[in-house]
């Protein structure tokens, strides 16, 4: 859904969702029927639901001038704090096609963390695909296009991968080498 940049909704409702303790509130993740992400968000909002729906800016295509959309990050997926009686209520709204119940919670915060202070930051962030290390992959353009290989190592790189694992989508922020340590 492309909005006017007044008529998006916030990111995060309340802002203090990510550090807030809400064991009443369980985490879930709605995976959301096609292009229903921020049409979600505001009815949450409006049903004081909290929920974190993470953005980024996308530059549309115009010859005229530079213009950008806010576009969900992990595409087709709002996490949110509910009860069952908001799990109920949001699934009424017809924009959700099946709620994932969240087995690790605090694996989940963490990661949205990290993703909310990436987006914080003055860096360009957007999505990518998900990979672990051992995974067969293949290239996808460049000299060796369709050449298939096992990814062995991730770091050295200039780009950090942030991952939300209960959704096993990915996002990728430019970062300088020396910025990066060993988390341990």
């Amino acid at each position: 859904m492309t909005l006017a940049s007044d008529q998006n909704p916030d990111p995060i409702y309340p802002k203090d969702l990510l550090t807030t303790e809400r064991p009443d509130k369980p985490w879930r993740i709605a995976q959301v029927k096609s292009r229903r992400e921020k049409a979600l968000a505001c009815f949450l909002a409006q049903a004081e639901i909290g929920y974190y729906l993470p953005m980024y800016r996308r530059r549309q295509a115009s010859e005229k001038r530079a213009r950008y959309s806010l576009m969900p990050l992990f595409t087709g997926y709002i996490f949110f704090r509910g009860d069952d009686f908001d799990r109920h209520k949001a699934f009424r709204t017809n924009h959700i096609a099946r709620v994932i119940e969240v087995k690790d919670p605090a694996t989940l915060v963490r990661e949205l963390l990290n993703i909310n202070r990436a987006l914080e930051g003055e860096r360009a962030v957007y999505p990518v695909e998900f990979y672990n290390t051992g995974q067969l992959v293949r290239i996808k353009k460049g000299p060796l296009k369709d050449v298939e290989g096992i990814i062995v190592r991730k770091d050295r790189n200039f780009r950090l991968i942030l991952s939300v694992s209960s959704i096993m989508q990915s996002i990728s922020v430019e970062v300088d080498a020396d910025m990066v340590e060993s988390s341990k």
